[in-house]
């Protein structure tokens, strides 16, 4: 078989969630059928590429632009005639979203329908964008995978006639690295909780992270807040101004995008995770985690439960005082750390990029 893949988020010079996941996919697939084929498309040339051509054989790189942003004539036009040009037998159409028409069969992976749901930033011309393109995803395409199950009932309330084609695949991890990465030595004598809940969109929550981490007990010893991610200035400001008034400054750490080794030594030195989104349509970062060992507490909402189970702490997260208090407990009882620790751990096996891989490719051949 050839899989024609759009690989926008990947071949981009900094990926960003499912980006890595579209690569780590692939690399899955690659193995489970060593004699399939991969071209993948986009629009410009990234280190991702060389990632793409040294860990997935059989594949190649196509790259194009085309002008028309305001009608997606990159998507639309190009990529459906660039399938078919290549001779694929499948496209896996992979960012929530599909040409408005396909010459050859069409998979497509649903990742949230956020835009659709909630005003999240995106205006209104980002939202008829994205209704456009899922509209057409869900006329067109053979198979919908959903990233999860709480994805999948968020597209069949809006579109009731895709039950029959979507399914729910999750995404996966991959064992922590070793040896593991050391604790960051500046932080020594601090309880670090990391957050990667950045980014600028609203539903990250960041004001309610710092409003919590301002109340912490003094029994919980010195903390700092480190959220990732925030690399707008304007949003940079804006949580600084509320970590002063509310004599947290010394309390929070603004990190924009960090290093893979960087973010490795945060989760080492990390006391716990706080990821209080009030939508994701997956929510990788408790999972990464997770995989660390790291103790989480997570929003309630959305698919993060399915993520997370019982093996973190899930709060409302817009209830300060309940964030609050769970942050007290976790870092003031360290037994209850160790147990959510160990938790974590089993918790993450049920999340296997084999088997995302093994439903994936059930898909593809299905079409």
């Amino acid at each position: 078989m050839h899989v024609g893949i759009d690989a926008t988020s990947l071949l981009v010079p900094r990926p960003r969630g499912e980006g890595k996941t579209l690569l780590r996919l692939y690399q899955e697939i690659a193995r489970l059928q060593p004699e399939w084929r991969f071209t993948f498309f986009g629009q410009t040339a990234s280190p991702s590429a060389l990632a793409i051509r040294d860990t997935i054989p059989n594949s190649r790189i196509v790259l194009f632009d085309l002008p028309g942003f305001r009608w997606n004539t990159w998507e639309n036009i190009g990529l459906p005639f660039r399938a078919w040009r290549q001779r694929v037998d499948v496209l896996h159409c992979t960012s929530s979203g599909t040409p408005i028409w396909s010459p050859v069969p069409v998979v497509m992976t649903v990742h949230d329908l956020i835009p659709l749901l909630f005003d999240d930033g995106a205006g209104d011309a980002g939202r008829d964008l994205f209704r456009r393109r899922i509209s057409a995803g869900v006329r067109i395409s053979r198979r919908i995978l959903c990233v999860s199950e709480n994805t999948r009932q968020d597209l069949l309330r809006l579109y009731p006639v895709a039950r029959d084609r979507a399914t729910a695949v999750p995404w996966a991890v991959d064992p922590v690295p070793d040896p593991a990465a050391t604790p960051l030595p500046e932080f020594d004598g601090r309880k670090i909780v990391l957050s990667m809940g950045g980014g600028g969109a609203r539903r990250k929550n960041v004001a309610t992270m710092i409003e919590a981490i301002a109340r912490v007990s003094a029994a919980a010893g010195p903390v700092l807040l480190v959220v990732l991610g925030v690399s707008d200035p304007a949003e940079r400001r804006s949580l600084q101004e509320l970590a002063h008034t509310r004599d947290a400054a010394d309390r929070v750490l603004l990190e924009e995008y960090v290093s893979e080794s960087r973010l490795e030594a945060y989760f080492a030195s990390a006391a716990c995770s706080l990821y209080l989104s009030t939508y994701e349509g997956f929510g990788l970062p408790p999972l990464e985690a997770m995989r660390h060992g790291v103790p989480v507490i997570a929003s309630n909402r959305s698919s993060i439960p399915e993520v997370v189970g019982d093996a973190g702490i899930l709060v409302d997260p817009q209830d300060v005082a309940a964030v609050t208090a769970a942050l007290d407990r976790l870092l003031c009882d360290p037994a209850l750390a160790r147990e959510k620790r160990a938790a974590s751990l089993a918790r993450v096996a049920h999340f296997s990029w084999r088997t995302t891989a093994e439903r994936t490719v059930e898909a593809l051949r299905a079409t």
